[in-house]
């Protein structure tokens, strides 16, 4: 087995166990103890990977939300952004108590990038190969990526009560509109 499989196999190791101590205990109560105890890893291990539990916590929203993302092409808005509120919804003590502690500045920070190219993927796809104008292009990609992640947080922030089909609907409806508009 190569190093570069064994390193991302230990990550996962790594966050699979801060993301069920995340179900249990507030981001902030959470030692690196925690997590080399329930991994059974040793703290070099932990800080050879990671710098610490802020880090930790990056790598898991990018290395999970940003393969939901990224193996979009093939995929549309609608079904990918179900995708990644069925994630969401799975992993919701982690959303709700890490948005709560780190904020949402730190939160739109990490998943920014990844979102932003999905975004822009989206707009791409809808222009029918018309070329388009790069300005505009960022513009309109920037305001879908903070209106994608806008709903992600008010959606935990709400407990995520709201039927994720019809955050959908909502979404698609304005995505739709937007595009059709800026296309033109």
């Amino acid at each position: 087995m190569s190093q570069s499989v064994i390193t991302e196999m230990t990550k996962k190791l790594i966050s699979n166990s801060f993301k069920k101590i995340l179900s249990k205990k507030s981001f902030n109560k959470i030692t690196v103890k925690d997590i080399v105890d329930d991994s059974q890893l040793t703290r070099q291990t932990f800080y050879y990977h990671f710098q610490d539990i802020y880090e930790l916590l990056q790598w898991t929203y990018k290395d999970e939300l940003g393969c939901y993302l990224n193996d979009s092409n093939n995929s549309s808005l609608p079904e990918t952004m179900k995708t990644i509120l069925a994630y969401i919804k799975t992993n919701k003590s982690m959303f709700k108590n890490t948005i709560q502690v780190i904020g949402r500045d730190h939160f739109e920070k990490i998943i920014y990038p990844d979102m932003h190219k999905f975004s822009k993927n989206v707009l791409l796809s809808f222009s029918d190969n018309k070329e388009l104008d790069n300005d505009k292009l960022d513009f309109i990609s920037n305001m879908f990526t903070l209106t994608l992640i806008s709903m992600i947080i008010k959606w935990t922030d709400k407990d995520m009560k709201k039927d994720p089909d019809e955050c959908l609907n909502m979404l698609n409806a304005t995505m739709n509109l937007a595009n059709l508009s800026f296309i033109q």
